[in-house]
């Protein structure tokens, strides 16, 4: 008998889905459907789910070793229906009874078959864990997210320099400006044009002098390109060139996904840094 989870956690596995498939690129393959699964459910009927991709929503038991941890339906105590996530690393720390979401496939647990098939997951049991679970159903997860939306096995990015977290405020800044100055000219918002420009002219000269300080003549042009698009696009609003403005906003558009496409580098946990170039 399956057990039904709450609506809590039914939108809490769903809002961890969500954020899943946000982390990653898209698959050449279409992604295997996602089987909803009761920790209990898994544990003493695991028949049906063997060879499925799984989301399951437990409290943590126990970290039994720096790739693998257990589960169980129940947070207030330990029902002896605990399940065993193994993954390819815990890259950050599981808390005891805290719950988390646990995406992937349902295998028996035999470690020369895992380790023949899923090399790359760390089987580091301890010799009393193997032997409680061999045999048992046990999930080879690629994701287990904790409730702030962090995954917990992805590989946490290099802290920023001192110039780069100057760098990141001024990303932050050309972010909300460029969007208010997109929609203002779309509605021909004279006063909001001529104020983002100022934030965003501002902006692309202080991205100049930190591209001039690396050597990268492509992004050090990329930062003049911007502003003079600015420039073009304040010109032609104050003259109510409005065809005018909206190519000067595509070109701005297209210089800064140039650098983006260029030096912006997506981790795995969503943040983004500069890449690393020659």
């Amino acid at each position: 008998m399956r057990v039904p989870l709450k609506p809590a956690a039914c939108a809490f596995v769903l809002l961890s889905i969500a954020a899943l498939r946000a982390q990653q690129p898209a698959p050449d393959a279409p992604l295997r459907p996602l089987v909803p699964v009761a920790a209990s459910t898994l544990a003493t009927d695991p028949g049906p789910f063997i060879g499925q991709t799984v989301t399951l929503m437990a409290a943590v038991e126990q970290r039994v070793s720096p790739a693998a941890c257990t589960v169980d339906q129940d947070r207030a105590r330990s029902t002896g229906q605990d399940v065993l996530i193994l993954t390819r690393a815990l890259r950050r720390a599981v808390s005891p009874n805290a719950y988390v979401t646990v995406i992937g496939e349902v295998v028996p647990f035999d470690a020369a078959e895992i380790g023949r098939r899923s090399p790359d997951y760390l089987l580091d049991l301890p010799a009393d864990a193997a032997r409680r679970f061999n045999g048992r159903a046990v999930v080879l997860a690629t994701s287990v997210i904790d409730s702030s939306m962090l995954d917990l096995t992805k590989k946490l990015p290099p802290p920023m320099t001192r110039d780069e977290e100057a760098y990141d405020s001024v990303m932050k800044r050309v972010g909300p400006a460029f969007n208010a100055l997109r929609q203002a000219v779309t509605s021909s918002n004279l006063e909001t044009i001529r104020d983002s420009a100022v934030v965003l002219k501002r902006s692309f000269a202080d991205a100049e002098v930190f591209w001039k300080g690396r050597g990268k003549a492509d992004a050090t042009g990329w930062a003049q390109d911007a502003r003079k698009h600015l420039d073009a696009l304040h010109r032609a609003a104050d003259a109510g060139k409005w065809d005018d403005v909206k190519a000067s906003a595509t070109a701005l558009g297209q210089t800064c996904q140039s650098c983006h496409a260029t030096y912006r580098e997506r981790h795995d946990d969503g943040s983004y840094r500069i890449r690393a170039t020659q």
